[in-house]
């Protein structure tokens, strides 16, 4: 290629930074830096999802809070590394020569791929075979629980190839019976096979369901109303708050506890 036919194209910081705030590492590509553009969208993914299911699953229960919390400012801080370095490199890039693969297209090709499909496929694997979010809205598991607290749940429960069973005691997330769009956390009170004595009435749980009861008796709907749970629906175990909040308060003290 002669020098008089060169594509000289200023790079602009202002946009680098603003791709950067997109997605870390998109920036860089702009910038023509490929394989920093490539670590920090694989640091930040392994950060944010990966990590995070080994601190939320795997980790001594007292080292879940601060190193939940440790993570959250390392992602934080590599995505603020990102618009930075991305800002900083474009304004050096004065008379820039493109490269022959630098085009719009696959800018937006990249962002399709990275946020519009690996990340999404990877948090959905996650939430469905590992660990997932929950926020309680409601009373009926007071004092276990408490309206405004968010929680981590194991999906490994009750799978497959998996040896967490399910146990009498345990507090569980469900497929609502009545809506089964809907999850609801109750603690299991009964196993199949087991006579539960309700309001000084018995019933035998069938095989293969679960009697499940809120903790606050009075102000849960549970198989008292609903019935018993099928055991397949039984989706995660409550294992650790991880935040928790009344009003907009946090509630400092509930951090980091174990749910039992």
């Amino acid at each position: 290629m002669q020098p008089d036919t060169l594509t000289y194209k200023r790079r602009q910081p202002w946009f680098a930074a603003f791709m950067s705030l997109i997605l870390p590492g998109y920036g860089q590509l702009y910038n023509g830096d490929i394989n920093k553009a490539t670590w920090l969208f694989l640091g930040f993914s392994l950060l944010a999802i990966p990590v995070m299911v080994v601190i939320a699953l795997y980790l001594p229960v007292s080292w879940t809070f601060p190193t939940l919390l440790l993570s959250l400012l390392t992602i934080i801080g590599l995505w603020g590394y990102s618009v930075v370095d991305a800002f900083r490199t474009a304004r050096r890039l004065q008379d820039y020569v493109l490269k022959p693969w630098q085009r719009g297209s696959l800018y937006v090709l990249v962002l399709l791929l990275c946020n519009g499909i690996a990340l999404p496929l990877l948090t959905d694997f996650v939430r469905d075979h590992w660990v997932e979010s929950f926020h309680i809205p409601s009373a009926s598991m007071q004092p276990t629980l408490l309206p405004g607290d968010i929680l981590f749940a194991d999906k490994r429960y009750n799978r497959p190839g998996f040896k967490q069973a399910v146990q009498r005691g345990d507090i569980a997330i469900f497929v609502y019976p009545n809506d089964r769009t809907n999850y609801y956390i109750k603690r299991i009170i009964g196993l199949p096979g087991d006579v539960v004595d309700v309001d000084g009435g018995q019933l035998t749980v069938p095989a293969g369901e679960v009697y499940v009861m809120g903790d606050n008796r009075t102000a849960s709907k549970d198989s008292r109303n609903f019935g018993t749970v099928p055991l397949q629906d039984v989706v995660g175990k409550a294992r650790q708050l991880w935040f928790s909040s009344d009003k907009g308060t946090i509630r400092w003290e509930r951090l980091g506890k174990v749910v039992e």
